[in-house]
């Protein structure tokens, strides 16, 4: 048999080997697709049968967030005052401008007191907007937030963004009386990350089940899941923190937090 000939054979075999590894492959999604699916629905049906109705039109994806170390960064603080308040004197972690003052904490928490009109509203400009304007000064990545309106006063609430994620341990509040921004608080994170060492992390159907096992366990009371929100909490030292994924479930009775690696349930303060 000519070379060519036997070339064009075996170039077709390997062509056919390929196709059906491909086609293995695709069934093997498929089915582990269809597992996964059908974990879902099972999770929520006892739910359910434990009395706790799943609100939500399809349970979650799996969390896929890596567990992260956190160093602090404090030398940043002064420019961050300054960059609020102008002219800034002091030491850490208090500094005095003209615009006000401002104290940032080992723990990450900062509270800023405006004074003046210096930092006020200007026609047309949104108190959401430039809220998070404010809070992207000092290095802090804001969600969307909401307003609220008190008497004279309206306040904007946020929680920090770590790479897109939010963290539900770092809130951060501005109060602004008028048009005029008077206070800005909160805790933020600041520093280099580094993902941690290899941690499994339960999928969505588990936590589920983890979090029937420890409302009941716990004590507390929900009918009803009415949202699924993967994030962080952060813990640790002052110096070096821990990013843990959790999921934040709201129910009809409040926030709960699900540890997505150790499926253990607190609720949320």
């Amino acid at each position: 048999m000519e070379w060519s000939k036997l070339k064009t054979i075996i170039l077709l075999m390997l062509a056919g080997v390929n196709l059906f590894l491909l086609l293995l492959v695709g069934l093997r999604a498929g089915r582990g697709a269809v597992y996964e699916e059908e974990a879902r629905q099972a999770a929520a049906q006892v739910l359910e049968e434990g009395g706790i109705t799943f609100g939500l039109e399809q349970v979650p994806d799996d969390i896929s967030l890596p567990v992260l170390s956190l160093t602090r960064d404090r030398e940043r603080e002064e420019a961050d005052a300054q960059s609020l308040l102008g002219d800034v004197s002091g030491v850490r972690p208090r500094y005095t401008g003209a615009g006000g003052t401002a104290e940032f904490s080992m723990n990450g928490s900062f509270l800023v007191e405006f004074s003046g009109t210096a930092h006020s509203l200007q026609p047309g400009q949104d108190v959401a907007d430039t809220s998070r304007a404010y809070l992207a000064r000092i290095g802090f990545q804001a969600t969307e937030g909401w307003v609220e309106h008190q008497g004279d006063l309206t306040v904007f609430t946020c929680l920090q963004l770590w790479e897109g994620t939010p963290v539900f341990s770092c809130p951060a509040t501005l109060t602004w009386q008028g048009s005029s921004l008077v206070r800005m608080e909160g805790v933020r994170l600041a520093g280099e990350a580094s993902a941690g060492t290899g941690q499994s992390l339960l999928s969505t159907p588990t936590v589920l089940l983890r979090f029937l096992s420890g409302i009941s366990q716990g004590g507390y009371v929900c009918s009803r899941i009415d949202g699924m929100e993967a994030g962080y909490l952060a813990a640790g030292s002052s110096r070096t923190v821990q990013l843990s994924p959790v999921w934040r479930v709201r129910t009809d009775t409040g926030y709960f937090y699900v540890d997505a690696a150790t499926g253990a349930v607190t609720p949320a303060e």
